[in-house]
């Protein structure tokens, strides 16, 4: 039962955003709220195991990139980059500012997720520094850039230029900043 609540949950979120309502739920699974609260005790909790669930999925879906022999170190590393969770994927970047501020349990793991799942990255950094593929970098630094481009965009989502800018989109273009840099070629400007 669990598990068919967070389902419909994830279905609600994808239909209303973080809007929806317990009733919403329930309503999908035809059950009454008082059953749902025997397994979630607030709509807070509720997301929380929505971003458990779909954090679980990341980490699945990095570590199936990170075997796929068909593909090449760098297209390992961006695809593990630009990850979100297919069954909640935020419609764009004012969920996730609405998930930081309205939700701070359910944020608590998805900001303990962006600062410490870099296991995969850094293993997939420390090969392509090794084979010559990617130059020596500070690999704390980078965690830093991409979390606080991340976080800068959420912070600020009411600013005009970004707004219907989706999620996949914003974390495609820090992604492709910070592995291809602004400039052509090696010899830069």
């Amino acid at each position: 039962m669990r598990e068919a609540i967070i389902q419909a949950a994830t279905t609600e979120i994808r239909y209303r955003g973080l809007k929806f309502s317990i009733r919403d739920v329930t309503a999908r699974l035809g059950m009454s709220t008082k059953t749902l609260y025997q397994y979630f005790s607030s709509k807070d909790a509720l997301i929380s195991a929505v971003i458990q669930q779909s954090i679980e999925e990341m980490r699945a879906t990095e570590r199936r990139i990170r075997e796929d022999e068909t593909l090449s170190l760098t297209d390992k590393l961006r695809q593990s980059l630009v990850i979100l969770p297919g069954s909640m994927a935020f419609k764009d970047l004012r969920m996730l500012n609405e998930l930081r501020i309205g939700y701070p349990e359910a944020w608590e793991y998805a900001d303990k997720y962006m600062r410490e799942g870099w296991d995969g990255i850094r293993l997939l950094t420390e090969e392509g520094i090794q084979s010559g593929k990617i130059r020596p970098f500070n690999f704390e630094l980078f965690v830093q850039m991409y979390i606080g481009s991340i976080y800068q965009l959420t912070e600020h989502v009411l600013a005009s230029r970004y707004d219907g800018l989706s999620f996949q989109e914003a974390l495609n273009g820090i992604v492709d900043i910070l592995l291809n840099g602004i400039t052509e070629g090696k010899g830069g400007c």
